[in-house]
Order: structure tokens, then C-alpha cells, then sequence
């Protein structure tokens, strides 16, 4: 497997050349189907904001189930004009997710991070940054591949970040998930988590 992309451009490259075309792949909905039905059931589906949205496949999963208001953010221009989203829903930014900082009064029912994190070199603190950005009772949705390998790098990401949301002071965790692919051969990890108090 090839490394991934560091920067915009390298990002831009490998979207052009269709290399995350396979994200459309029935084998992917289970995840998406998951993130979906998390956001219905928790009435938190209406503004969400999917950080490394890419080509905006979970806006297009969303979009029937009561989406008013997606904003997706990506590192990636060239993967944001790829994406068919409806502009009087959707608003798509290039942004870097270490720095973004919505709207001035623009805060969301969930916040998303979809196979983003293993780019965060403490994800758990990037995931606590975004808690500012929330309305009341918003929910955050995690999913990360997690690798065959449990001493991978990716694996020992997962732990800090299970590890960071199992802190019940700071999250509760609504549901866990490890989701398994025999399709693929892959395993994700999937967690909803909402601030605490």
C-alpha cells in the first residue's frame, strides 16, 4: 500500500488521478451507514460538518435523511470539485482541520471525522478542539481503519483516541463499534461521543 499524501498538492494529485475513487465501493457503506443512522437516531443529522470530507460522499449519504446544512472541509481543492452537493445546503472550504475555524456563530449538530484522524498527531486533542464548535447535545462521529497489524501506528493512534473520549469528564460515549469488512479484509473502529455535562 502506498503512503498517503502529506500536503494539498499531493492530495490534489491523488484525487485527480481517482486513486480514493474506491471510497464509492459497496464494501465502504457499512461505515457510512453507520454514521448515518447514528446522526438520525441522536436528531443531530441537521447541520453537520465533515472534516476531510474529500469528494463529499457523506453528504450525498445524508443528504435524504433531513440534512439542512453540511459544511465539508478538505485539505484537498481538487477533491471539493469533484463533490455534487447542493450549494443552498452545502458549503465546501479548503481547509487544513488543525486550523479551521467556522463562521463567526456557525456551530453544528455533528461533527465528523471519517478516516481523518491517523492524519493527527494527537488526535484526541484535535478532536476536543472541535467540542467549541457544537450545538447543544451535538454528537461527534469517529471511524478510523484500523489496521491487521495491533502494534501499527494507526492502532496506537485509535488507542490514544479511545483512551482521550473514555475520559468521563470530558466525553460520553454513546456507542463503539468495530466494524469488520470480509469483503475487504478491513476492520474500522467507529465511536459517537458527545461532551460531557
Amino acid at each position: 500500500m502506498s503512503k498517503n499524501a502529506s500536503t494539498a498538492e499531493g492530495w490534489d494529485e491523488e484525487y485527480e488521478a481517482g486513486r480514493w475513487a474506491f471510497l464509492r465501493s459497496l464494501p465502504e457503506s457499512g461505515r457510512y451507514g453507520i454514521i448515518g443512522m447514528w446522526l438520525n437516531l441522536t436528531n443531530s443529522n441537521k447541520h453537520v460538518l465533515d472534516i476531510g470530507c474529500g469528494e463529499g460522499l457523506l453528504y450525498e449519504r445524508l443528504a435524504p435523511m433531513g440534512l439542512q446544512k453540511y459544511v465539508g472541509i478538505d485539505l484537498s481543492p481538487a477533491s471539493l470539485e469533484i463533490a455534487n452537493v447542493d450549494p443552498a445546503a452545502a458549503s465546501l472550504r479548503a481547509a487544513d482541520m488543525h486550523t479551521f475555524q467556522p463562521e463567526a456563530g456557525e456551530t453544528f449538530s455533528a461533527i465528523v471525522f471519517n478516516e481523518v484522524l491517523h492524519f493527527a498527531e494527537n488526535p484526541g486533542a484535535l478532536v476536543s478542539r472541535y467540542v467549541p464548535f457544537l450545538k447543544p447535545d451535538g454528537v461527534i462521529a469517529l471511524s478510523m481503519y484500523a489496521p491487521k497489524r495491533p502494534e501499527s501506528g494507526a492502532n496506537k493512534l485509535i488507542a490514544r483516541l479511545w483512551e482521550a473520549t473514555d475520559d468521563t469528564h470530558a466525553f460520553e460515549v454513546l456507542d463503539d463499534y468495530r466494524l469488520v469488512s470480509d469483503k475487504k479484509g478491513v476492520t474500522w473502529r467507529m465511536r459517537l461521543v458527545k461532551p460531557a455535562g
